[in-house]
């Protein structure tokens, strides 16, 4: 379904009884922010933190290696001759050693000349970087290059990215019951009890953007989060473009469950602490299509049959983990 296919209504009054929630649509570029000021922003929103608040080590190098590159036009027998300049792998020479090479690499019109100017290695255990093999008959700045690197790896160690940022607004929306529309990217649909909420993330999403530190090398390329929000009007057209994406959203859910589950039992899990995050998981999840059916006005039978399959798989793993006397199967 694609987005633009919702109706939407202009409204000031998000408590009207003609609102049944808001479309919420959100996409991120490339994102750089320093981990204290990105804590210190989730935890004045009071927003859920990642687990991982910053980039390994590793992480730091192979980004901080591939966003360094160059590419050179110079004229050679009255002709241009491209030179492109970047990192790519190299074997690693040790356990505790990771090694990028930077080479040069001369577009010819059969074939490409490949150069290699030197080796740039990271010591996993003491996280430095050193430079070797350099070429020191070429006429590139090798040494910028490679002082552009450790210049962006501290950068990168001392800041979060993507990953950490999506899972901070995934957890958020989360808990606003919300349900992901099956369009490219990020688009949601809030209830109407929840609409207040979005205000504040639309807020954090906005300081967020502004403490972008990633400078992209071309300038057109978009360094701003864009985020917006819209109202879908109560009626029954809408309640029923809702339901559909309700049924094709918790098929994603149950199945992604049951497979889970299915892997849990495969490998002979008995832990009792595993079995009751599960449980809580699909309690949750029947729960979640409760409240839709009063949001949407309508019962939801469709994925009962569903459900069923999930209880019975969890009871499976129930009878497991009871077999080695860690959980009362009347719980």
């Amino acid at each position: 379904m694609e987005a633009n296919n919702l109706m939407v209504v202009n409204s000031t009054d998000g408590q009207s009884s003609e609102i049944l929630g808001k479309f919420l649509y959100y996409s991120f570029p490339r994102l750089l922010i320093n981990k204290k000021e990105f804590k210190e922003l989730v935890e004045r929103y009071g927003f859920p933190a990642s687990k991982r608040e910053k980039h390994s080590a590793i992480d730091a190098f192979r980004c901080a290696t591939t966003d360094v590159k160059d590419r050179i036009v110079e004229e050679r027998n009255g002709e241009p001759n491209i030179a492109r300049i970047y990192f790519r792998d190299n074997k690693r020479v040790s356990g505790n050693i990771i090694s990028r090479e930077l080479v040069e690499e001369t577009v010819n019109e059969e074939t490409n000349d490949y150069r290699k100017l030197a080796n740039v290695q990271l010591d996993r255990n003491s996280g430095d970087i050193f430079v070797t093999d350099v070429d020191c008959f070429t006429r590139r700045d090798v040494d910028g290059y490679c002082d552009k690197v450790k210049e962006l790896y501290k950068l990168y160690l001392d800041s979060v990215g993507n990953r950490q940022i999506e899972t901070v607004a995934d957890k958020y929306i989360s808990s606003l019951n919300a349900i992901k529309i099956s369009a490219r990217g990020y688009h949601f649909f809030i209830p109407k009890q929840y609409m207040g909420y979005i205000d504040d993330f639309e807020d954090f999403m906005e300081e967020l953007s502004g403490m972008n530190l990633y400078a992209p090398t071309n300038k057109a390329t978009r360094k701003e989060i864009s985020i917006n929000s819209m109202y879908v009007a109560d009626d029954e057209k809408q309640r029923k473009k809702m339901a559909t994406e309700f049924y094709l959203y918790m098929q994603k859910q149950i199945q992604d469950y049951q497979d889970k589950i299915e892997k849990l039992i495969k490998a002979g899990s008995q832990s009792n602490a595993i079995l009751t995050r599960w449980l809580n998981r699909v309690s949750t999840l029947e729960d979640k299509k409760y409240d839709y059916e009063v949001i949407l006005k309508q019962r939801l039978n469709d994925m009962d049959s569903e459900f069923e399959c999930l209880r019975t798989l969890c009871d499976e793993y129930k009878l497991r983990v009871r077999a080695k006397g860690g959980y009362n199967i009347a719980a």
